[in-house]
């Protein structure tokens, strides 16, 4: 467990706790960096830029490590990538899972070292809940860090809403009802290739600066951290990801659930803002897919050639897992 971000872990201890024991539950064997429990001065992350660097480049390197899970993200993580060592993630080729901030993280792995990671889990978002994690966020982190063939991506059902507050004991340690309807629709089918990248809309042009990138040929994923509240002004988000990289060149596009409104009226959304900002794009658009901050929610292989088909759904062949 390494803390990039948000020192989550300080102020939830029992939610973590929750989140190690089911870990365990899933056969996993689970230690915690030196710095998971930390918090910086400005009470923003768990520690410096320097603590935090160095805690992922120790457990880049340490051969009793096999793969590298978040705490929780925040904010934190695009300040981490000058200080991290460009050797060690090439040389030992282990997977980091994360979610939201962790974004710079995953593209950093992806574009500089050419080493995949998985993008829609953490351990006190989605492994912490009472009495455990939703059975589907368990079930696509497993078979997302198995490698073994095909990973399919169907809705997982019925969701649950995020909680209200963290730092309520009664709301946080109550069980989630799934009251939010579950299910994907199409603004426009067809099937669509490339290889899969993308993250919390808001960071993606900061992303696309970063790193002198563009999504060509991509099929690109977004999903928002609700913060924003139910009716997020998702014109201007996606109005300024297309004036630092152009959207009409990509191969496709998923775009995660709104749990705050109806799906298809999400959906009539996003493809209204879609045929407004990208009048000539045609490719196909899936919407309310069950990403990152979604609960339940999918682990997918980031970077990795993924396939979008009406038929079979997202799929990840795995044949050329990095």
């Amino acid at each position: 467990m390494v803390s990039p971000g948000a020192p989550t872990l300080a102020h939830l201890p029992e939610r973590g706790e929750r989140a190690e024991a089911a870990l365990r539950h899933l056969g996993y064997r689970v230690s915690f960096s030196k710095h998971a429990f930390g918090m910086a001065d400005d009470g923003l992350t768990s520690g410096s830029p320097e603590e935090r660097a160095g805690d992922l480049r120790d457990a880049f390197a340490d051969p009793g490590v096999d793969a590298l899970l978040i705490s929780d993200s925040g904010i934190g993580s695009q300040e981490l990538l000058p200080l991290l060592d460009s050797e060690v993630p090439t040389a030992v080729r282990k997977p980091l899972i994360g979610f939201c901030d962790t974004l710079y993280l995953h593209h950093y792995l992806a574009l500089v070292h050419g080493v995949g990671s998985y993008y829609g889990s953490s351990l006190i978002v989605h492994l912490g809940d009472v009495p455990g994690p939703f059975p589907e966020t368990a079930g696509y982190l497993r078979r997302a860090l198995a490698a073994e063939g095909p990973l399919e991506c169907r809705p997982v059902g019925r969701r649950a809403r995020p909680l209200a507050t963290w730092h309520d004991p009664a709301i946080e340690a109550a069980p989630r009802d799934r009251d939010y309807p579950g299910g994907w629709t199409w603004v426009r089918e067809g099937s669509a290739e490339g290889p899969f990248y993308g993250g919390e809309i808001r960071s993606l042009p900061s992303v696309v600066d970063e790193f002198g990138l563009d999504y060509d040929g991509a099929v690109l994923f977004w999903d928002l951290d609700w913060d924003t509240g139910g009716d997020p002004p998702i014109g201007d988000m996606l109005t300024r990801l297309h004036s630092v990289t152009d959207l009409n060149r990509l191969a496709g596009m998923v775009v995660a659930a709104n749990p705050y409104m109806d799906p298809e009226d999400w959906a009539d959304l996003v493809g209204t803002v879609l045929a407004r900002v990208l009048p000539g794009a045609s490719y196909p658009v899936l919407v309310n897919a069950d990403l990152s901050h979604a609960a339940p929610s999918w682990t997918v292989p980031f970077g990795e050639q993924v396939t979008l088909d009406p038929a079979a759904g997202l799929v990840f062949p795995r044949s050329g897992v990095r």
